[in-house]
């Protein structure tokens, strides 16, 4: 019996500790070669002997491939900050980090107020939430946050769970419905090895499918619906109550007090995105649903309440599961002023829209047991759900609160944001009761609207203007609603120079707000007043000297200033946050090594230059950049040999971006080797790429 246990543990460990322990060693050798990325959410660097953590763009890949543009929010926090800095993490998707506009998002609210409250203390809310993520990710960033006993947590998610990674609405559906074996999969896909994998794929690959992909926002998920009676619901619910709960804990392990919200939705004014009848339902049934339908819907548009009620009502029983239908018998209830069944109905409408980009009420629903099962200590449960709803009484919530299906407006915002602080001031026993600043004072205080506001309500009408918005009945109303809402804001944003004295006599009473500094460098950007857009971004700087926007903004007015050296060691420093962020880092390189050229500090600029080269072959733009800039600076200095040199090169890189195909990603590149071409006087050359063809597969 000895015999044979020793045997089983001999073979037990060569069939699974070995090939472990290879694999281990192998991932540290390729940590060691700097062969893939860290894809913890989070990476720790330091300066000046200072620790610091900063967000990192390639968390994302391991959910979404890079190319669709999902990213942190830039941020830098002490590795180590002392006691009297009151941190909150908020964690979640678009609707928490702020779209459209994260400068006047829930976190920026949350942080005026706490501030307000609590002069004493400094006060810093990490906002890690990104568009399109789910709990699946939520749950992979509270794994990664650096929490102290003293932090708190804020958990906004729900909305994306079915269009979401793993999700079946999604437009790369994964076949995973066992939790573990995704939460398997990402531990593999956070590796070296994987990453290494992946890279050798693509070369093989004839399509490389993270450059094939791109964001066009909610129009990727329109034709993956899921009806309510679809199976793969119950796991959604599943893996979302499992996913938050397991975040809740993982934070709660930390010794951060964890605050867990319910996901408020527009239910009156943000009609189904699509609606399908029952699979079970009979030919007759249909028939009789179309019928009442298409009547309720006319008299609806006639504003014949009781005739589209009445014609509805029987459209609902030949079609139950519906969505449209509901939504409409809602808006002829509210009409008739049956608002209690009106706001059943508009509920039913969202829990059957079958593309389902907002929280349902089974989703909700899972968050309140969640609550009634947590352990007491370092938890709060709130239900903002329930305070819109209040809020809104007698109507349901709609455009009093939010924008469109999710998003919320500054009102919205001011809702979740108050109630998040109050709770969060409770868990301090020592704080005296206090009003919080009203919505008015606040919206002074964070600059609220700006010009930044109103290109936001540009994007957000260009967004409702595509599918699936299109396919809600009631787009005409919310075109004409964001449109009006647009234009009272750009009418309360008035005169630049009107918003110039008010932020700076409000920066009299706030001089430590580094965010009201750098609204003040952008308003005098606008009026091209350089030397006061540079005043205020040194103010920027000496309150938050890691905002790297600001370093690149006032490098960028010193080089207008033909000041290049101070706009130098102003890109040296927004190196330092750069690491991670290769497109930004390649940029800023190449205007780095030219304002060493400028500055006459040669050798400096020339090497930072060739260092942009080698490192970033990919950054097709920023290398021929270099190479025009290196071109350029030896021909001023007449040195012919290293002219030659460059120009060789240049056509080498150009040439096997041709031969690998990678040219298709730059359809500039004849045109701008004929420019810097040109500037050496290679004029014959300039010509032959001006009129050649970069397919190869062509004659």
């Amino acid at each position: 019996m000895r015999l044979f246990i020793k045997t089983v543990a001999f073979y037990a460990f060569a069939l699974l500790a070995v090939p472990l322990l290879f694999f281990l060693g192998l991932e540290q050798i390729l940590k060691w070669l700097d062969v893939g990325e860290q894809r913890d959410y989070f990476h720790q660097f330091t300066i000046n002997d200072i620790a610091y953590y900063q967000e990192n763009p390639a968390f994302i890949e391991q959910f979404y491939p890079r190319s669709l543009g999902i990213t942190p929010i830039e941020q830098v926090f002490s590795a180590d900050p002392d006691n009297q800095v009151l941190r909150i993490f908020l964690l979640g998707g678009s609707a928490a980090r702020g779209f459209p506009d994260p400068n006047h998002g829930l976190s920026r609210h949350l942080e005026a107020l706490l501030a307000a409250a609590l002069p004493e203390r400094s006060v810093e809310v990490i906002n890690t939430a990104m568009t399109a993520i789910n709990s699946h990710v939520v749950y992979q960033v509270a794994k990664d946050i650096p929490g102290r006993p003293t932090d708190l947590a804020i958990i906004l998610v729900g909305n994306n769970e079915v269009v979401g990674p793993f999700g079946p609405g999604t437009f790369a559906p994964s076949v995973l419905s066992n939790l573990s074996l995704i939460r398997g999969l990402q531990v593999v896909k956070r590796s070296r090895l994987w990453q290494l994998l992946t890279e050798f794929r693509q070369q093989l690959s004839q399509v490389d499918e993270k450059r094939a992909l791109r964001w066009r926002g909610m129009q990727m998920f329109t034709g993956n619906t899921v009806p309510q009676d679809d199976p793969r619901l119950d796991t959604v619910y599943s893996h979302y109550t499992a996913n938050v709960g397991d975040a809740v804990q993982t934070l709660r392990d930390k010794g951060l007090h964890v605050i867990l919200s319910t996901v408020p939705v527009n239910l009156r004014h943000s009609a189904p995105f699509a609606s399908a009848h029952d699979q079970m339902i009979t030919d007759s049934n249909k028939a009789t649903w179309e019928t009442h339908f298409t009547r309720g819907s006319q008299a609806l548009k006639k504003n014949q309440w009781a005739a589209a009620e009445a014609q509805l009502r029987q459209a609902v029983l030949a079609s139950p599961n519906h969505a449209d239908t509901h939504f409409q018998l809602a808006t002829a209830l509210e009409r008739s002023g049956k608002l209690d069944e009106a706001n059943a109905h508009y509920q039913q409408a969202l829990d059957f829209d079958t593309l389902r980009f907002r929280a349902d009420s089974h989703l909700n629903a899972a968050l309140h047991h969640l609550a009634r099962t947590a352990p007491a200590s370092n938890f709060t449960f709130v239900d903002q759900a329930q305070r819109f709803l209040t809020t809104s009484a007698p109507h349901s919530p709609g455009w009093n609160l939010l924008l469109e299906h999710v998003h919320f407006d500054f009102m919205g915002n001011y809702l979740l944001a108050s109630s998040f602080a109050r709770h969060i001031l409770n868990t301090m026993p020592d704080h005296a009761e206090a009003p919080l600043l009203d919505p008015a004072t606040l919206a002074v205080q964070i600059g609220y609207p700006n010009f930044t506001t109103i290109e936001a309500m540009g994007r957000l009408l260009d967004m409702v203007q595509a599918p699936p918005f299109t396919g809600q009945s009631n787009h005409s109303g919310l075109i004409d609603f964001i449109d009006r809402r647009g234009a009272s804001l750009a009418a309360r944003v008035g005169d630049v120079d009107v918003l110039i004295e008010q932020r700076s006599k409000l920066l009299e009473t706030l001089p430590n707000r580094w965010e009201l500094h750098f609204e003040l460098a952008a308003l005098y950007r606008h009026q091209n007043d350089a030397a006061g857009a540079k005043k205020a971004l040194d103010k920027v700087l000496r309150a938050n000297p890691h905002h790297r926007q600001s370093l690149l903004l006032r490098a960028e007015l010193l080089s207008r200033a033909r000041d290049f050296s101070g706009a130098a060691q102003d890109l040296e420093r927004a190196l330092l946050y750069l690491t991670h962020d290769a497109p930004l880092l390649a940029q800023t390189q190449g205007a780095l090594g030219s304002y060493y050229l400028n500055s006459e500090q040669f050798d400096q600029g020339t090497e930072v230059l060739l260092a942009l080269i080698d490192q970033h072959p990919l950054k097709i733009e920023s290398v021929l950049r270099a190479y025009g800039t290196l071109i350029k600076d030896s021909v001023a200095r007449g040195l012919t040999r290293e002219q030659i040199r460059y120009i060789a090169d240049l056509e080498r890189y150009a040439n096997d971006l041709i031969k690998s195909e990678r040219a298709a990603d730059y359809p500039l590149l004849n045109r701008r080797m004929a420019q810097i071409l040109s500037i050496a006087g290679k004029n014959r050359a300039a010509r032959a790429w001006a009129q050649r063809n970069l397919n190869p597969a062509e004659p």
